[in-house]
This record gives structure tokens, sequence and C-alpha cells, in this order.
């Protein structure tokens, strides 16, 4: 070959986009589902920090004294008690802030005791003089911070599980005896009496302030560590799932745990796999899924402040498709039954090719079509519904009594494309999962038919028309129609939830999330119900957690939280 021929060959090869690859059965997605949390909503979330602190306390009666020698209160004797004292405490400010490495908690919160139309009460008596003081604490505010380390490890059980390690809090705050308000007493007077004795009034006040300060901060470490901790128990995901019939295993495990100050991302292992391949489906398959390797979106990607991103690869949606149509999920045998009462009989061919037919069934006689998909179906997120199924090579074959016997009358290969949209309705707090079927989305070519072959071009244009009756009851009938009830937790739910493509091939389904304050509340859901993890009130085939993909994990820990 001359290089004038070679070079423009050359590169008109280099110049194709890299062939599409075949993802093995059985072998895990190591990025199938990524799911990231936004400093946006992060901040988002701050109003459940008041959840996890005490609200405040009631101090018990509480007091002391001594009698005095002999018995003789004026030789020394002494007394004191503190009725109605009590203490509370208000977040004033909360921020969680994703950092390189590591979430920062910082608190400001501020603390009062009593107030001055609601004063605690402390009687005195000295020395048989008796003294009574109402009293408060001018408010005053503390501060604390931590850190928050999240990591990947290896659970007891061999699971990957996400280890979540909440750091010491470094708390601040002035109180002094300057602070302490007492009226209506000649407080100087028992103060220097009493201090003979080694007590003070002031240091029995700051003792019961810091004691309280004290408790609740460092219950706080705990609750906070134990929210992130259920939020790790609620991302590993194994759960069977049965399809009409066709049952798959859906496994989804954390693979890898980045912290960034664009956000926090958990990417998501994930593997559906539906064991060895149907009867029907063994001659066609390809031994693994469509494939095309792509980098994963940007952390915090996506359009405007959202708070949370949850995307789901291709390469898995591919997978699970595969491997439902591995399994024999489209390998139907269609009669009148599964057509809702639409015969399906000789008479069909009728309205797929007019009179061509009758010669040869002088009486309509039953007939069953046999689906024969040779290609497994394929996600796309580029089209006007919010995901479309793309099934290729959908054989229908017709089958009849002719001359005695069973016969194969025609066959046909459909192309369709099935449209899902996913709405949200933010009053109800709804996710929900429409199928969109239409005859215009199909593509029919005749495959077989040696009895009338004339009439194929007018059976690929006849077909559209009636295949909402044919073959939308098959594929609606496996999809189905679903309504789930997603979680709101102390009124803070999702009020916002858009569906878009990314990825540089857009080859990634985004589903972008808000969060805020809510009037709905999450239905369908008690303690008994295992199924509420990742979201209840399912209304039609129950989807289960596959259908949510772990919406954002905090807000599921919280709710777990609150159930117990």
């Amino acid at each position: 070959m001359s290089p004038a021929r070679f070079w423009p060959g050359l590169l008109l090869v280099a110049s194709l986009p890299a062939a599409a690859e075949t993802y093995p059965a059985g072998t895990p997605v190591d990025e199938a589902l990524v799911i990231d949390l936004t400093p946006e909503g992060f901040a988002s979330l701050t109003d459940i920090i008041p959840t996890l602190l005490p609200s405040g306390i009631s101090i018990d009666p509480l007091g002391d004294g001594y009698e005095g020698v002999a018995g003789q209160c004026w030789l020394g004797g002494y007394e004191y008690a503190l009725e109605n004292m009590w203490i509370s405490l208000s977040v004033a400010d909360a921020q969680i802030v994703p950092r390189d490495g590591y979430i920062s908690l910082d608190l400001s919160v501020d603390i009062q005791v009593n107030e001055a139309s609601d004063t605690f009460e402390l009687y005195t008596m000295l020395e048989c003089i008796e003294d009574t003081c109402d009293g408060h604490v001018e408010p005053f505010t503390v501060t604390a911070s931590t850190i928050i380390d999240m990591r990947i490890v290896t659970g007891e059980d061999g699971r990957p599980i996400i280890d979540t390690n909440v750091g010491d809090l470094a708390v601040d705050y002035t109180l002094s005896g300057s602070q302490i308000n007492l009226d209506n007493c000649a407080i100087g007077t028992v103060e220097d009496i009493l201090g003979i004795f080694g007590l003070s009034i002031f240091d029995l006040v700051l003792s019961l302030a810091d004691g309280f300060i004290d408790d609740a901060i460092s219950s706080f470490v705990p609750e906070i560590e134990a929210l992130f901790e259920d939020a790790s128990s609620s991302v590993y995901i194994e759960e069977e799932l049965d399809l009409s019939g066709v049952v798959a295993n859906l496994t989804l495990y954390p693979h890898e745990i980045r912290i960034r100050e664009e956000g926090l991302r958990i990417a998501m292992a994930g593997l559906l796999d539906a064991g060895e391949p149907a009867d029907c489906i063994s001659a066609f398959d390809p031994g693994g899924s469509y494939h095309i390797a792509s980098d994963t979106p940007d952390i915090g990607s996506g359009p405007g402040a959202h708070h949370a991103g949850i995307f789901l690869s291709d390469e898995f949606g591919n997978q699970a498709l595969y491997a439902l149509w591995r399994a024999g999920l489209l390998c139907q045998n269609v009669d009148s039954e599964l057509t809702d009462g639409f015969s399906i009989d000789t008479n069909l061919l009728g309205i797929l090719a007019g009179e061509t037919f009758d010669p040869f069934f002088e009486t309509s006689k039953p007939m069953l079509i046999v689906t024969r998909p040779a290609l497994p179906p394929e996600l796309a997120f580029t089209t006007e519904t919010d995901v479309a199924v793309n099934v290729e090579q959908l054989g229908l074959d017709f089958y009849a009594e002719l001359d005695h016997r069973q016969t194969r009358l025609m066959g046909v290969d459909v192309g369709l494309d099935a449209g899902v949209n996913l709405p949200f309705d933010p009053i109800t707090g709804t996710l929900g999962l429409e199928i969109a079927l239409a005859g215009e989305d199909v593509d029919a070519s005749v495959t077989h038919n040696d009895l009338v072959p004339t009439a194929n071009a007018e059976i690929e244009a006849a077909l559209p028309d009636v295949f909402d009756t044919l073959v939308g009851p098959i594929v609606a009938g496996l999809l189905g129609e679903t309504t789930i009830a997603l979680p709101a937790i102390e009124g803070l739910g999702l009020t916002a939830l858009t569906v878009d493509s990314t990825g540089e091939s857009a080859d990634w389904l985004a589903l972008y999330a808000n969060i805020g304050a809510v009037s709905y509340e999450a239905a369908g859901c008690d303690d008994a119900d295992a199924g509420c993890d990742l979201g209840c009130g399912a209304v039609g085939p129950s989807p289960g957690r596959f259908a949510l993909f772990g919406f954002p994990l905090l807000m599921v820990a919280i709710r777990r939280r609150s159930e117990t």
C-alpha cells in the first residue's frame, strides 16, 4: 500500500470512537452509584443539630447546713437551700462544613440560667439570721468545635462499612460570679460568712451551670457519631428482587469516600445478577452488558446550589437491564389473557395485512405471540423523558394452527424506546415512576413471512398502530407504576427534585435534590417495616431500596434514629 493511501486510512481509524466493550456478567461495577452532599446540603442539615442537644433541665431542690455547736444556730450554724433553678440551651449557630479530607463542625450555643421574670430562690440562714435571695445568671455563649472523619473499613461480617469518628469537642466559654444577679438579700454578708466555712454561693451556682454544660456537650459527641453510623448502616444494600417471576440479587456497597471542599462523595459499587441465562436467551447471550468506561461527574457539579446529587452510571443501569434480560424477563408468551381482553387470534393478521392471510384461515383461530429478545435493553439519558430504555431486535413470532399443526406464520423484529419519567410532588413528598410507551416509538421489520411475503411493507407500517395492544402490556406490566413516599423528619425533607443527564458523554443519570422545611410526613412506615430504610409508603409493586438508590444518607439516618 502506498503512503498516500495508508495515512488517510490511519487517520480515519484514529478518529473513530472507542469500541464498546462487554462488562462480564456477575462482575461488580466499581462506581455504580455516586451520592454527593454539597456544602449547601450540609448547611441545610444544621436544623437537625438542636434535636441532638438537650434543650434544658430543671435542677432538683438542693441544700445543706450545719445546726451549730451543741445544736445552737447562733454558734456557727448555717443553712442554704436552692429551688426553682433551671438551665436552658439554644443553638445560636451551627456549621457543618466539608473540608479537604474531613468535615468540620462548629457550634455556638446560648446558655441561660433562669431569667429576671422567673428567678431561682436562694434561702440562707447564718447564725439564726435568715435571708432569701432571688437570682438569675446573665445569658452567656458556649462555643464548641470538632472534626468528623469518615473512611471505609471491613466490618466484623467481612462487609465494607463506613466508619465515622467524631473528635473530642473543644469547648470554650467564660462564666464568672459577676454574671450572677442576686437581689433582695444581703448576699455580700452571706458570702463573706460562708467563706469562713469554705463555701461560696457563687461557686455553687457556677458548678451547677458547668455541670449541665459538660453533660450536654459530652452527650452530643455520641449522638452525632451515631447519626453518621446509622447512615453508614443504610449504605450497604443486599436485596433479592422478584420481577414477574425473575429473581435477581442486588448488592450495593461503599467503594470509596471522598471529602473535599466541594462536598462529600460516597461512591457505591454495585451488582445486579440473576444467575445463569434462561433457555430462551442462551443462544443470544454476549456474556456481559454494554460497557464504555467514563469518568464520574465532578463533586458538587450540577445546576444551581443544589443540596444533594445522586448519580447512576449507565454502566450499572445497563448491567441491571442485561441481568434481567439474561434471566428471561422479556421472554413472554402473549395471548388474550395478557392483553387485557383483546383477542389474540388470526383476525389480528387482517389488521396488520388486510385480506392477504384470509385464504389460509376460513375461520378465526387462536394465535400465540412468542417474544424473542435477541439483544439486552440499554439505557439512554438524553431523551425527552427522564430516562429511556432502548430495546432492539425484540422478536415477535406469530403462531397459529395451520394444516393441523402449530405453524410460525410470521416473524417481526421490533425496536422501541420506552420512556420513563420520575415526577416529584413537593406537596405530598412522593416520587412517581411513569412509563411512556406509544406506537410512534416503535420500528418494525419483518424477518419471516413465507406465506405472503408481498405483505411485509404493509405489516411493518401497521404494526406500530397496534403496538399499545400487543407489546405495551408486556413492557408496562414488567416495569409497572410506582409511587414512593419519601421521608420527612422533624419537618425537614426534600423540597425539590430534578432529573437530568450529566457526564462528558451524558452517560450518568443525575437526580439533584434540595432539602428544607416541608409540610408532608413520611407515610406507610412503622417500626416493624423493614423496607423503610430508604423510603416508604409505596403504592403498587414495591420497589424496595433499589428504587430510591440511597436518597441523601443523613436524611435516612435521622429518620432511622427517630423511629428508635
